[in-house]
C-alpha cells in the first residue's frame, strides 16, 4: 500500500473552487452570512443541550444529574432565543470573541514585555499582537454588530484568497501520471 504524500491536481482545483465560492458568497452577502453564523450558533447550542438534558439517562454515575438536565434545559432556551432574536446571539458572539481577545491580547502584552526586559529580540512581535488583539477587543465590545461584521468580511477575504493561492498551485500542478504495471 502506497501513501500519498502530495494531493492530486483535481483535489487542490475542487478545494480552490470551493473556496472561491464561499469567500464571494460571504463578500456578497455579508448580513446574510451572519445571519447565518447566528442560526448556526443556535442550532449548535440547541444541540449541545439536548444532550445534556438526556446526558443523565445513559450515565448512571452522574452524581449531578439534576443540574445537567437544569443546564441543559437553559442551553437549549438560550438557543431558541438566539434563534428568535438572532442579532442578540451575534452581539452575544460578539462579547465572547473580544474578551478572547483581550485575554489573548494581555498575555501578548505580558510576554512581550517580560522578552524586552531579557534583551530577547522577539519581544517586540509580542507587543505588537497583544496591542492588536486588545484594540480590536476593545472596538469589538463597544461595536458588536459592526465589528462581526468586519469578521465576516475577513473570513471571505480569507476564503477567497486560499482559494486564488490553491487555484495557482492546482494550475501549476502537473496531471498526476498513471502509474505503470511492473512486468515481472
Amino acid at each position: 500500500m502506497e501513501l500519498v504524500t502530495k494531493p492530486s491536481r483535481n483535489a487542490i482545483l475542487i478545494r480552490a473552487i470551493t473556496n472561491i465560492i464561499f469567500g464571494l458568497l460571504i463578500l456578497l452577502f455579508p448580513g446574510l452570512s451572519l445571519l447565518i453564523l447566528a442560526f448556526a450558533f443556535a442550532i449548535n447550542i440547541m444541540i449541545v443541550g439536548l444532550f445534556m438534558i438526556f446526558e443523565p439517562a445513559f450515565d448512571s454515575q452522574n452524581k449531578h444529574a439534576i443540574l445537567t438536565v437544569l443546564l441543559g434545559l437553559a442551553t437549549v432556551a438560550i438557543g431558541v432565543f438566539v434563534m428568535s432574536k438572532p442579532l442578540a446571539g451575534i452581539t452575544v458572539l460578539s462579547y465572547i470573541i473580544a474578551a478572547w481577545a483581550l485575554f489573548y491580547g494581555l498575555i501578548d502584552l505580558f510576554v512581550g514585555f517580560k522578552l524586552a526586559d531579557n534583551n530577547d529580540g522577539h519581544g517586540w512581535i509580542f507587543v505588537v499582537t497583544g496591542l492588536l488583539s486588545t484594540i480590536f477587543a476593545i472596538y469589538l465590545a463597544f461595536n458588536p454588530l459592526e465589528g462581526s461584521l468586519a469578521i465576516v468580511w475577513v473570513l471571505g477575504l480569507y476564503a477567497l484568497a486560499v482559494g486564488i493561492v490553491l487555484a495557482v498551485q492546482a494550475i501549476k500542478l502537473k496531471p498526476a501520471k498513471k502509474p505503470t504495471k511492473a512486468k515481472k
